[in-house]
């Protein structure tokens, strides 16, 4: 059986937990510089909670994107928690604050109950509640999010915020939450079904049919070609040089999700592309996971991963006989303006993909009949001069000539013919 080609809830949220910790870091700097101007506020000790939940989330990063469902992920969640408990006491807070305070500390409790029933033995009387309830954690999330935003808002009615500075925090609050909602809804439903789809997958191409069985095509009746339904899942046995169908994504969905996901599909896309490159013949396979961490977390290594893909996407588009020189164009163009090199290179994976065979979203084509050679318009059949034979014969020739006589009556042949046919059935 052919299983589908999705990407696993494990990657999205590795990415999104690897997205999240660069976030952190750039927190961890800025907090570090504030400490200069106002030791009375950033402590110490903030400062070593901020560590502590940089490293969690790095550390979840790489337990979710290597698919290693150990207890020790509870732990990641649980530093966490810890932390927003620090939070939830810490005095002078608003009413708003505190409040989305609790429900973030909520959350991350209960994405480490969950973590700890699912992937351990230590909390088995949990493990059917928390399959029932694994988008809670996420909920609570938003639920926080949309508080914040609320209270933002209302400080902006009330002349407490400049319109610059409640962009900037509402910019912070987006990507912030966002990306810790979807840390742990991606991460709670990889715990609940490892191997299931309990979230929409990006981009998938509808499914298309071919003709139903029983289609005949030519002479052959139903010996000739029966169209069978196509699937456009994977291709995991795929020859060499030939892509996966799913390859294709549609351009325009490629560019918004570049723009819109704050890097997240970027990062999807890089792992989903270096492994669909692994097609590539007389070229060594690449991890796409180990890929993805080098992107994540090694300067400068996401431009030489865009030309050797590209240079793998030059090599593919020559087999099919389309022009392609991407690999210079898109080192030069990772330099300076990075986004183009991604809709460059998706642009040609779709010409590649659509030169195979239709798929998806593109131009869906019948299968080709077998060549066949038309019929020739109706002739009156024409039979060779007869022998003399005897009386029965005769007959016959007559009741042929009475029905060309028919013929002749109602137009369908004319006088000549007519004649013609007589000679020739009475031999003369």
């Amino acid at each position: 059986m052919v299983q589908k080609n999705t990407i696993s809830n494990n990657v999205i949220g590795g990415v999104a937990a690897a997205v999240a910790a660069v976030f952190t870091l750039k927190t961890v700097v800025d907090y570090i510089q504030s400490m200069e101007y106002l030791p009375e506020y950033y402590t110490v000790g903030g400062l070593l909670w901020n560590l502590l939940t940089l490293a969690a989330l790095a550390f979840l990063a790489v337990m979710l994107l290597m698919r290693k469902r150990s207890a020790l992920i509870a732990v990641g969640f649980g530093v966490m928690a810890v932390g927003e408990l620090r939070a939830l006491l810490t005095p002078h807070l608003s009413f708003a604050n505190r409040l989305a305070e609790l429900l973030m500390t909520l959350a991350l409790v209960g994405i480490t109950l969950m973590a700890a029933a699912l992937l351990s033995n230590a909390l088995p009387a949990l493990r059917d509640t928390a399959r029932k309830a694994w988008f809670v954690p996420a909920v609570c999330v938003v639920a926080a999010a949309a508080l914040m935003f609320l209270s933002y808002v209302w400080e902006l009615i009330f002349g407490w915020f400049e319109f610059g500075l409640f962009l900037r925090l509402l910019f912070t609050l987006i990507i912030s939450y966002g990306l810790v909602a979807a840390v742990l809804l991606f991460s709670a439903a990889w715990f609940t079904a490892p191997e299931g789809q309990l979230l929409p997958t990006l981009p998938k191409a509808p499914v298309r049919t071919a003709p139903a069985a029983g289609a005949s095509y030519g002479t052959g009746g139903t010996a000739g070609y029966q169209g069978p339904s196509y699937n456009p899942g994977p291709a995991p046995s795929a020859a060499p040089g030939e892509l996966e169908p799913e390859t294709y994504c549609k351009l325009s969905t490629h560019v918004l999700l570049l723009i819109f996901t704050f890097g997240i599909w970027y990062f999807i896309w890089i792992y989903r592309t270096t492994r669909r490159l692994n097609c590539v013949a007389d070229e060594p396979p690449r991890d796409p996971v180990k890929k993805l961490l080098l992107c994540m977390f090694v300067p400068f290594y996401g431009i030489y991963w865009i030309y050797k893909s590209a240079q793998r996407i030059d090599k593919l588009a020559a087999a099919k006989g389309i022009s392609s020189d991407l690999s210079t164009l898109c080192l030069i163009l990772a330099i300076f303006v990075g986004i183009i090199p991604p809709i460059l290179m998706q642009d040609k994976l779709n010409a590649i993909v659509v030169t195979k065979a239709p798929m998806g979203d593109m131009p869906f084509s019948p299968p080709q009949q077998s060549q066949q050679p038309q019929a020739a318009p109706y002739q009156p059949p024409v039979q060779t001069p007869p022998r003399p034979q005897a009386a029965p014969v005769v007959q016959d020739a007559a009741d042929e000539i009475r029905k060309y006589k028919e013929l002749l009556d109602i137009g369908a042949i004319t006088q000549e013919e007519f004649d013609a046919k007589k000679r020739q059935l009475l031999g003369l």
